[in-house]
């Protein structure tokens, strides 16, 4: 095999390799063998040289990784996971930040044994926000969530996530993370605390790109786990229907309300239909939507039985809504609904346009 010569250029901060040390690195790499130590007399001192070239071949480049991210995936070595992971765990944050090191984290998370996975992600424990907000590490955080391991305990790591879901939610690498929890929930605590945060200041995270696209996700899962959160942010985004059908990210959860807004029935969770029906009235109130529709001139006062999909076409189809330009694809699914004439649609969709060649000759 090739020895290239440029390793340890490109990351780590170490000096290029020689061929003493290569050779080094490759037999730490065979002391990883299970086959190859079992019964021999590994002293401290020679895990300690073994960890410190393996490190070495993990953070020296390119070539360095792809030789232990080879060994691991090896289906001709039995490779001692464990201790492999307890190396790694040494400088987790380094590695999980490091362009090279950061692909052995992962490759290890794939075929490395429940016990290894769990030396990881202790060291992980208590710096999962950080490594959520890297923008290489959040791929370590992705990988773990949806490899979902049989035998790895991973509820203090996501517990540590929600507990600063309110920052990751608009963080460039955080809400990635966020997005992934939600699609791979088990059950409905990861939906409902991160909906009771949304519903704190949707007005401002709907504005946020990486934020809607959260809301979106919330939005589709919710509907299996808390349909009550899902019909409370429905309501609150349709009472916003108008400045938000606007707005670059915005634009995208209105779609969705239009769309995906389905009834639903909390008799499970309520005792009578009486309840039922003093609870979704209650809701409806505390989202103000009706004070709403009243400035906006609405002849038809919307209840609480009514969908939220069909609160925000009304707003949408107003005089005051007529003087507005929307995005185009708000305006194709109000003409689905057949809210709005073909004539008003095209009238706006020009307009749009036009607007739309005007920034493009200000840039």
């Amino acid at each position: 095999r090739s020895i290239d010569r440029s390793i340890g250029r490109q990351g780590g901060g170490l000096r290029p390799a020689q061929d003493m040390e290569l050779h080094r690195a490759d037999q730490a790499l065979a002391a990883l063998d299970i086959a190859r130590t079992d019964g021999a007399d590994g002293t401290d001192a020679d895990r300690s040289t073994v960890a410190r070239d393996v490190l070495w071949l993990c953070f020296s480049g390119k070539t360095g990784s792809m030789r232990v991210q080879d060994f691991i995936s090896s289906t001709s070595i039995q490779v001692n996971y464990q201790e492999l992971a307890r190396i790694m765990s040494s400088r987790v944050q380094d590695a999980w930040d490091d362009e090279h090191a950061n692909f052995v984290l992962r490759k290890l998370i794939f075929h490395g044994d429940p016990e290894a996975l769990q030396l990881i992600a202790n060291a992980i424990l208590g710096r999962a926000a950080k490594c959520a907000r890297s923008r290489i590490g959040c791929r370590v955080l992705i990988d773990f969530i949806e490899e979902d391991r049989q035998g790895v305990d991973l509820a203090q790591i996501k517990d540590e996530l929600l507990a600063h879901s309110r920052s990751l939610i608009i963080d460039f690498s955080g809400h990635h993370v966020i997005k992934v929890m939600l699609e791979y929930a088990s059950d409905q605590v990861v939906v409902r605390g991160i909906t009771f945060w949304l519903m704190e200041c949707l007005g401002f995270l709907a504005r946020q790109r990486h934020a809607a696209q959260v809301i979106e996700k919330v939005l589709e899962k919710a509907a299996a786990w808390f349909p009550i959160g899902k019909y409370v942010i429905e309501l609150s985004l349709a009472a916003q229907a108008l400045d938000l059908s606007k707005h670059e990210s915005g634009h995208h959860l209105i779609r969705h309300v239009l769309l995906y807004s389905t009834d639903f029935t909390m008799g499970d969770l309520m005792q009578s239909e009486e309840d039922e029906g003093q609870a979704r009235r209650a809701y409806f109130d505390w989202s103000g939507i009706e004070a709403v529709c009243r400035q906006a001139g609405l002849e038809t006062l919307p209840t609480h039985e009514t969908l939220p999909s069909d609160i925000a076409a009304e707003l949408l189809t107003t005089r005051e809504a007529q003087g507005h330009t929307f995005r185009h694809e708000i305006l194709e699914v109000l003409a689905k609904m057949r809210q709005i004439a073909p004539q008003q649609q095209a009238a706006s969709s020009q307009s749009a346009r036009q607007q739309q060649r005007r920034r493009r000759r200000q840039r």
